[in-house]
């Protein structure tokens, strides 16, 4: 593949809000034509890259990222052509402040740069200082003057908003940028099935790329209803605890290695997390062992993803495992990853894939 920074960059500048996450697939449709997989789009828009097993094709394990990222959406136009808007995942007010953003047209062909507006500083009230605005308050400035200018330019009601890209590099090893969660297991998905191209993996392994992780947390559903693999490894990023502001709380760290999570649970609304299959956690743990990378252990409160569900799907249920790569920033336009950790989930994932197979006891009791 390219130079890292510059497929991150690539994949990362894709337009991809959940739901509408079509110039994603078409990008992922081309690049894994040429892979030796059977690929899959079903109705939603998951894609999935099978490679069959040389030895025991009847097992098999999905390794699965989401290509969609968090935005808005357009939900009223000011008659002096500003948008009002509402949020599609979980977006943080407290960054959106002057934040660039892409507006796209009701039918997604084209796109307008903005930004969120904000007092003045020297008009700011007193009171509102210290306070961030909620969504309800804000609004985006597109620059157009009326709702028949934004109308003009195809932009109406239904409108999805995304960060605009930001990719760079940081120092030696580190990336920043939008929707690295999660471009960065599509990353590593991609480089998945370069490997599994030259090396045929035992058991059967899947490579499915999911929508609407950021909006539901379920678009990978039907793929495992219809795969009913054995096993599962959701590959998505951790929020580190290693700068100032969360210094001394202990978690992952940027820099030493991916993670395994042991446990995460959203801890508010729907209650849905992952307590991983003991086993498999081991396998997995004993593959980095094996390869004498870092690894990190990961306890999450607040976090969830599509293996909250996906290990529910069947009549029999899934062994259900979770590798993260530690990611700063979460959900803002910044967020920032260290390329070392990348290359070793990388490798990570490729080892345990070339070990899995039909004699690794996955039993419970």
């Amino acid at each position: 593949m390219k130079n890292v920074y510059e497929e991150l960059k690539t994949l990362s500048s894709i337009s991809a809000i959940s739901g509408c996450e079509d110039f994603l697939i078409r990008e992922l449709k081309n690049r894994l034509s040429n892979s030796g997989a059977d690929i899959h789009i079903d109705r939603l828009g998951n894609v999935t890259a099978t490679f069959k097993g040389s030895a025991c094709p009847e097992t098999s394990i999905i390794y699965f990222a989401h290509m969609d990222e968090l935005g808005l959406i357009v939900k009223a136009i000011d008659k002096n052509g500003f948008l009002r808007v509402e949020r599609v995942g979980g977006i943080p007010e407290r960054v959106l402040t002057s934040v660039c953003v892409d507006v796209h047209s009701l039918d997604y062909q084209k796109s307008y740069t903005g930004f969120f507006g904000t007092y003045s500083h020297h008009l700011t009230p007193p009171e509102k200082k210290l306070i961030v605005p909620e969504i309800k308050d804000m609004y985006i400035d597109i620059g157009c003057e009326s709702s028949e200018e934004v109308l003009a330019l195809g932009i109406n009601v239904g409108s999805m908003v995304t960060y605009t890209p930001t990719c760079i590099q940081l120092g030696k090893n580190k990336v920043s940028g939008k929707a690295l969660d999660d471009r960065v297991g599509v990353y590593i998905l991609l480089c998945m099935a370069e490997h599994l191209k030259k090396s045929p993996p035992k058991a059967t392994v899947h490579l499915c790329f999911t929508v609407q992780e950021e909006f539901n947390v379920r678009g990978s559903l039907p793929v495992f209803e219809r795969l009913l693999p054995n096993a599962g490894i959701c590959l998505d990023v951790a929020p580190t605890r290693d700068t100032p502001d969360l210094s001394g709380q202990g978690g992952v760290e940027l820099g030493k290695g991916p993670a395994i999570s042991y446990f995460n649970f959203h801890g508010r609304g729907t209650l849905g997390g992952l307590i991983p299959n003991p086993k498999l956690t081991a396998f997995i743990a004993d593959s980095t062992s094996k390869l004498k990378i870092k690894c990190q252990h990961e306890v999450s409160l607040g976090v969830i993803t599509d293996d909250a569900f996906t290990q529910l799907t069947g009549t029999e249920g899934v062994a259900m495992a979770h590798i993260s790569l530690p990611c700063r920033y979460t959900h803002t336009p910044r967020e920032t990853i260290d390329l070392r950790d990348l290359k070793e989930a990388i490798a990570l994932c490729c080892e345990t894939a070339a070990a899995f197979d039909s004699k690794l006891d996955l039993s419970r009791g």
